[in-house]
């Protein structure tokens, strides 16, 4: 799980005594959590409900960084951060069947974009096309593995590149606002142009206050907030909606309507 790569790094280099008995402590509550997750029915309400304890229990202030005494870890540390969401969104991709597809990737990485031949000279293509892809900043994402062969016309010899291309690009808050929206609409931009159809979901545990955000001129394909109103809890109808929304993506099917010669129109595919 993505949570427990932040406890066993942290516990490795952790040297405070009482931070290292601290990262233990949790360590432990996170591990209950994980077992009774793999034991679940399945059913989102109790998944949900194991999470919210986990969130009430890291929000201790005994954990918060102390100056008096140095103890504790200061609120930029990872253990604060909202990776456990990762875990969350991994629950119900995997239970997908195309997470076991041929060359299908689930989980944080970067994946390739931006396809060039940059040769030195026109005179050079012959002997090397010199092809290139970039890499974007690591994401949480569903990405489909490729490979790519390329040659000039007339020559036996491919040259051989792997692609990882996105499907579904996640990104996780704790708090959304318009700040984070601008930069977030610059990868989805990254992850729309490595695949044209990719889809970005943005997942926070709240909003920042009064802001609504507008997806109308962006890149960005959902929001999806967590948390209703007040309430501080992680709120299971929204991870079914969430679940819904995944399940529509996945399973998306894209026909030319058959009363076309009826209605006289085709709607554009996405």
């Amino acid at each position: 799980m993505f949570y427990d790569e932040i406890l066993i790094k942290m516990l490795k280099e952790e040297v405070n005594p009482v931070n290292k008995m601290y990262l233990h402590e949790i360590n432990i509550k996170w591990s209950k959590i994980s077992k009774a997750i793999e034991s679940s029915s399945g059913s989102n309400k109790e998944i949900v409900e194991m999470f919210n304890v986990f969130r009430a229990a890291i929000i201790n202030n005994k954990y918060k960084f102390n100056k008096l005494n140095s103890k504790g870890f200061i609120e930029k540390s990872p253990l604060f951060s909202v990776n456990y969401l990762h875990d969350l969104i991994s629950v119900i991709m995997k239970r997908h069947s195309i997470i076991d597809h041929t060359g299908i990737f689930w989980g944080c990485d970067k994946f390739n974009m931006n396809y060039i031949f940059s040769p030195t000279s026109f005179n050079t293509l012959e002997k090397d096309l010199s092809f290139e892809q970039l890499l974007s900043p690591e994401v949480l994402f569903l990405g489909q593995k490729i490979d790519l062969n390329v040659r000039v016309s007339g020559k036996r010899n491919f040259e051989k590149h792997v692609s990882m291309i996105p499907l579904i690009v996640f990104h996780t808050f704790k708090i959304l606002g318009n700040e984070e929206m601008l930069y977030l609409n610059y990868l989805a931009g990254l992850s729309k142009n490595a695949f044209s159809k990719s889809r970005t979901i943005m997942i926070t545990e709240k909003l920042e206050k009064d802001f609504i955000p507008d997806l109308t001129s962006t890149n960005i394909d959902h929001v999806c907030v967590l948390t209703k109103g007040n309430d501080k809890k992680i709120s299971v109808e929204v991870v079914n909606e969430l679940e819904k929304l995944i399940n529509g993506i996945l399973n998306e099917k894209h026909t030319i309507s058959k009363n076309v010669l009826d209605t006289g129109i085709i709607t554009k595919r996405r």
